[in-house]
């Protein structure tokens, strides 16, 4: 019975662990391996958001790039060429910030989700 609560116990710490990072542009971006998902807000209204995210995907060259977004929340999808999905949850966060979630794959993939959120933040800084 006590290698099983220090079974279950491993693994609760395993999939609590969050990483952080300050991006050069001041953004703080955490990364839950146990949800394989990219956290952040970024400094942009939905629609920026949106048009960053959409022009990212585009230029990184995934295909079937699906958007169902509105003023207050959204989600896009795309596929790697390899076939990988991945998905970009939005939400609005008062009027001048929002959420963005980005997840690789089925598991995550911590450094594609970093890249590709990187590009985005480059776009909506650099307007």
């Amino acid at each position: 019975m006590k290698k099983i609560i220090v079974a279950l116990m491993c693994v609760g710490v395993l999939v609590g662990c969050k990483s952080s990072v300050v991006t050069p542009e001041g953004t703080d971006v955490s990364y839950r391996k146990g949800e394989g998902v990219l956290r952040a807000n970024l400094e942009g209204t939905m629609p920026e958001v949106t048009s960053a995210t959409l022009a990212t995907l585009e230029d990184l060259e995934l295909v079937g790039i699906d958007s169902t977004v509105d003023k207050l929340q959204g989600k896009i999808t795309a596929r790697m060429a390899v076939g990988t999905k991945v998905t970009i949850n939005l939400k609005g966060v008062g009027t001048d910030s929002t959420s963005i979630k980005i997840k690789v794959g089925t598991l995550g993939d911590r450094s594609i989700s970093m890249q590709i959120f990187r590009n985005i933040e480059k776009r909506i800084k650099g307007n």
